[in-house]
């Protein structure tokens, strides 16, 4: 009883806490198939399984994503690609809004030189104009804003390791006049605050990452494996210190501008429009049916191609702390002689 007064009073003072970080929505494949996605473009062509999840190579439980690109994965704008889409509530793209955004991934094999191709980005619904994208040449990356005009914020050479698990990690203030982003690479953060207009307009904006490239035939067939893919409201929920390939990893030389990220996605795998996505670009095209070209802006998927000539539902379960706890999670320790613990049932067998 003499505790009572005690408890009482820390109740309240926890009241008045805010409420702490969470991961909002998870895509670890552990369903088995890719259904956790909106949706996945050319998933499979004339019975040929281009995406799917696999168990021969993962990051996390149990399965993980497989994509490969062929130059039959043509989409009505004429790019080749293979994609999964994920786009978030709403509310958590709208003006004012903050996105983190991570996932995982590892190529087999190196990336060719050229042609050059866009491993994710973000494009707004609907009117499908790309914002932002990370594009590569080899084993090279680096991440562009569109508008109000392309700018490359981070270029780092030869951090692409075929046969290592790597990490993009972004945290996105949305605004359709000045937003930020601040970008992560294997732990490092590369891209601090870049000023961008990150909102296109009023529509929703989703993510798509993959394997994408321009109008333009490929001898090989790029694969990359995907796994751990996160949504949340800080980065050290979506870019926990303990995945590998993470926190003590470098993350390559910046050369680029300020800081920044670039994108394309599509819905539904709206129609596409092109523009040349070159620096002294002012940003994407209004028409949405126009053909495209190695170097061009996908509007009916918002996508920033690479320049190849410059050379430039949660469900599943990860078995692995998602990062530290949060600061407000000290009351628990407080607390924990004072409040008896019920018995939890694992809903899964992790």
């Amino acid at each position: 009883m003499r505790v009572l007064p005690f408890a009482s009073a820390l109740l309240v003072a926890l009241a008045a806490l805010p409420a702490s970080a969470a991961i909002v929505w998870t895509g670890d494949f552990e369903t088995g198939d890719l259904s956790q996605f909106n949706f996945v473009l050319n998933e499979d062509i004339d019975g040929n399984v281009y995406a799917s999840a696999v168990q021969d190579l993962v990051l996390q439980g149990a399965y993980a994503a497989r994509i490969e690109l062929h130059n039959d994965a043509v989409w009505p704008n004429g790019l080749r690609r293979v994609e999964l889409q994920h786009l978030p509530d709403a509310a958590r793209t709208a003006e004012g809004a903050t996105t983190c955004f991570a996932w995982s991934f590892q190529l087999p094999e190196a990336l060719p030189e050229d042609p050059g191709h866009t491993l994710g980005y973000w494009e707004s619904q609907n009117s499908y104009q790309q914002m932002m994208a990370f594009n590569t040449n080899g084993d090279d990356i680096r991440f562009i804003t569109q508008q109000p005009s392309y700018t490359e914020h981070w270029n780092a050479q030869d951090v692409l390791t075929a046969g290592v698990w790597h990490r993009i990690a972004m945290c996105v203030l949305w605004s359709e006049g000045v937003g930020t982003v601040d970008v992560w690479f294997d732990g490092e953060q590369v891209v601090t605050e870049a000023e961008a207009k990150t909102l296109a307009d009023g529509n929703p904006h989703f993510a798509q990452i993959g394997l994408l490239r321009g109008d333009v035939d490929y001898d090989g067939v790029p694969v990359i494996y995907i796994d751990d893919v996160l949504e949340g409201d800080a980065i050290e929920e979506v870019d926990p210190p303990d995945v590998p390939g993470g926190s003590e990893s470098s993350g390559g030389e910046e050369t680029g501008g300020s800081d920044g990220l670039d994108g394309t996605g599509d819905s539904g795998g709206g129609d596409a429009s092109t523009t040349d996505a070159s620096p002294s670009d002012s940003g994407p095209m209004a028409s949405s049916e126009s053909g495209s070209s190695p170097t061009t802006t996908d509007m009916g998927t918002g996508t920033a191609l690479p320049d190849s000539s410059d050379g430039g539902d949660e469900s599943g379960c990860g078995c692995r702390a998602r990062g530290a706890a949060p600061a407000s999670a000290w009351w628990m320790l407080v607390l924990a002689p004072f409040v008896r613990r019920a018995r939890r049932t694992p809903a899964s067998p992790c």
